[in-house]
């Protein structure tokens, strides 16, 4: 297999899991074994440049944000491009915020792979992981009755393609014990690599400087981490202030979500709202701080934000729940851990990163170590492996392996494909 698809949201445009979407193509393209790759992204309104990745790479914007036609774009653009492989970068809303789009975008690979196309699927996240009363149907049972059951029928067409894999093993049981999958597997998130003139300094030589990124306004919301810091640096000189930088985007279920809260304390010297960080932005996002914090309601699939903050060493501070239970526990990230939806558990947890400086440089030097195992690389190898046996129609026994990637078991020999 020379010759792929990578389905996926893809930068400049904002869309969820863009980045990622860029470092694993970024990762096929190193591959001597791989002549060309089609990336089929969304569109996005703006006239920012694509970007320069190299004459392997060719980009094609074929699918908007809830377009119920994403899919059908989508398909076209597969069967034109006639790569041997398909490989789809999803989490549950990709294609939208709206039901039916998202829904019918993930059908997408499956009819790709009964179209002739040997299809697999990176999947972030899963419906039943995820506690839809914090999220924008909060103030809809009935949606969330209706998205809980569209979900099963979803996830089952899902796994009518090649393959499916996910990046906790908690997604893993699910598909296993509820869907009884034969064609499910773990493979962990993998850490983006780190360019190598990129300088990750000590934290003490950081400014004091907290860093928040995502899309906000649903389960992720502001306040609490912004009420944190003014009560904090309340009780401090200016110069022993705290700051807090936000960077990303509003949620598409609540616009205006940022820009109100920015007018709310515009007249705080300490809270800086950023906006979209630019892929070419990110690591000095990073460096700049002294801890990355993560004040989530809920949670829906692995960080890769919690992941980029490891990498440039930067510790974190995330409530023990859900999936950063999974990341704790099982990838062995580690971090300042606080109740959640508390306050002044997020409050003591930043104060014990400024206070214990010999602790968090700890903590992000064993996630920086973390970071190191798994890396993009190692991510794309095995998602080509897939691929290829897809293609050939030739899967064994499967079996899992906790805290280590993908292996499976072939005629007398077990093995991690790399």
């Amino acid at each position: 297999m020379k010759t792929i698809a990578i389905v996926t949201a893809f930068p400049p445009s904002a869309g969820s899991l863009n980045e990622y979407g860029l470092h694993l193509v970024n990762a096929f393209a190193a591959r001597p074994d791989i002549e060309k790759i089609t990336v089929i992204a969304d569109r996005f309104d703006g006239d920012l440049a694509e970007l320069d990745l190299g004459p392997k790479v060719e980009v094609r914007r074929v699918w908007r944000f809830n377009n119920p036609l994403a899919g059908f774009h989508i398909l076209r653009a597969l069967k034109s491009c006639a790569a041997e492989g398909a490989l789809y970068n999803l989490q549950t809303a990709s294609f939208g915020d709206c039901e039916i789009p998202a829904a019918l975008g993930l059908l997408s690979p499956a009819l790709s792979q009964r179209l002739g196309t040997p299809s697999g699927v990176i999947m972030h996240n899963l419906v039943e992981a995820v506690d839809l009363s914090n999220t924008n149907l909060a103030n809809s049972p009935m949606r969330q009755k209706l998205v809980s059951a569209a979900s099963y029928f979803v996830t089952k067409a899902m796994l009518m393609t090649g393959f499916v894999t996910v990046t906790l093993d908690s997604f893993w049981d699910i598909l296993h014990e509820k869907y009884k999958s034969t064609n499910a597997f773990m493979v962990p998130h993998g850490s983006f690599p780190l360019s190598s003139d990129i300088k990750v300094c000590a934290l003490e030589d950081r400014p004091r400087t907290v860093v928040t990124m995502g899309k906000f306004g649903t389960y992720k919301k502001l306040e609490r981490t912004i009420a944190a810091v003014q009560n904090i640096n309340s009780t401090r000189s200016q110069s022993k202030a705290i700051k807090l930088v936000i960077g990303g985007s509003d949620h598409p279920a609540m616009p205006g979500y940022l820009q109100a809260l920015e007018t709310e304390h515009q007249d705080d010297p300490n809270i800086v709202f950023h906006g979209y960080v630019a892929e070419e932005d990110v690591a000095s996002f990073f460096t700049q701080a002294r801890l990355a914090i993560f004040d989530y309601d809920s949670t829906t699939g692995s960080s890769g934000v919690l992941h980029q903050a490891a990498i440039y060493g930067t510790p974190a501070a995330y409530p023990m729940m859900g999936d950063f239970v999974d990341v704790t526990e099982r990838e062995g990230l580690q971090g300042f851990h606080f109740t959640p939806l508390d306050q002044n558990a997020l409050e003591d947890a930043i104060v014990s990163c400024f206070d214990n400086q010999e602790q968090a440089q700890s903590l992000a030097n064993n996630n920086l170590d973390v970071s190191k195992g798994v890396t993009m690389n190692t991510v794309a190898s095995i998602q080509l492996q897939l691929l290829r046996k897809t293609k050939v129609g030739h899967f064994n026994t499967v079996r899992k392996a906790k805290n280590q990637a993908l292996r499976l078991q072939e005629v007398g020999a077990t093995h991690v494909p790399i």
